[in-house]
């Protein structure tokens, strides 16, 4: 079986198992697997391309598209699990890569699961940190209407902010839980809910813009098995080492919730 593929890149949201996938690929005979190499394409970046400034994130693509081809000398096949790419540059990639050779993995996890791992960690469109990894309902031209309030996106994000000096107080101060309001917490996971749709809704639209670009659609809940990660390898000429059962069903990029830092044994998530 020949090989058919020279670089392979995924689209999906964050809390999917993009870390696991990366897992995989460092497992696979002469590839090279990278999970959010530099340029992420995260941030600033990120945030000016939902505006609609296009040039940075079209350099960012060049830039990254540059040391795919350099890593390639070394390797068969370029692998990258990054959930910026369908958040920017890899809208950008079929630019500078042969459209032909490239592969994309869409990776799909239960909505609700996205969502719950999401508010385990404490990470949404309304906080800082959420913005630099999270398409946010200020975005121009969404494929997927935004959830609606009384009040704004940028709104809400103000007394989001605001409230983080109570809820310190309350936490460090007296030692008691913070409890936003209830409206404010049914928002941020309306917007985390949406992002999910306008990531899958964005993965259609790739798919049509870039119909030379092989496929493969899976639910990480699939890829659980030695047998249904073979036969995604396969989809794209791909051969597992001798090493990857070692991986294959091991969860990955177990994070704790920001508010419980000192449990040592956290039940294993996404």
């Amino acid at each position: 079986m020949g090989k058919e593929i020279d670089y392979i890149f995924a689209i999906n949201t964050g809390r999917s198992g993009s870390d696991y996938l990366n897992k995989i690929f460092e497992h696979v005979s002469g590839c090279r697997s990278f999970h959010e190499p530099d340029p992420v394409g995260n941030g600033k970046v990120m945030r000016r391309y939902s505006r609609g400034k296009t040039n940075p994130m079209k350099r960012l693509a060049e830039q990254k598209a540059g040391i795919a081809k350099k890593l390639k000398l070394d390797c068969q096949i370029y692998f990258e699990s990054n959930h910026c790419f369908i958040k920017g540059f890899g809208w950008f990639i079929p630019q500078y890569l042969p459209e032909d050779r490239i592969g994309v993995i869409i990776l799909k996890r239960d909505k609700s699961k996205i969502v719950e791992s999401y508010r385990r960690v404490r990470t949404s469109p309304l906080s800082r940190k959420g913005r630099r990894w999270i398409s946010t309902p200020d975005m121009i031209n969404p494929l997927v209407t935004p959830p609606r309030i009384l009040i704004t996106y940028q709104g809400a994000r103000f007394i989001k902010n605001v409230l983080r000096l109570p809820e310190y107080l309350i936490k460090k101060v007296f030692k008691k839980k913070f409890q936003s309001p209830q409206w404010l917490v049914n928002y941020e996971t309306e917007c985390l809910k949406w992002y999910v749709d306008e990531t899958y809704a964005k993965a259609e639209v790739f798919k049509q813009q870039y119909p030379a670009i092989k496929y493969y659609e899976v639910n990480i809940e699939d890829l659980n098995t030695l047998e249904s990660v073979q036969q995604l390898l396969t989809h794209f000429g791909c051969k597992g080492g001798g090493t990857l059962k070692e991986v294959v069903g091991r969860p990955t990029n177990l994070k704790r919730p920001r508010s419980d830092t000192s449990q040592r044994n956290p039940t294993p998530n996404l």
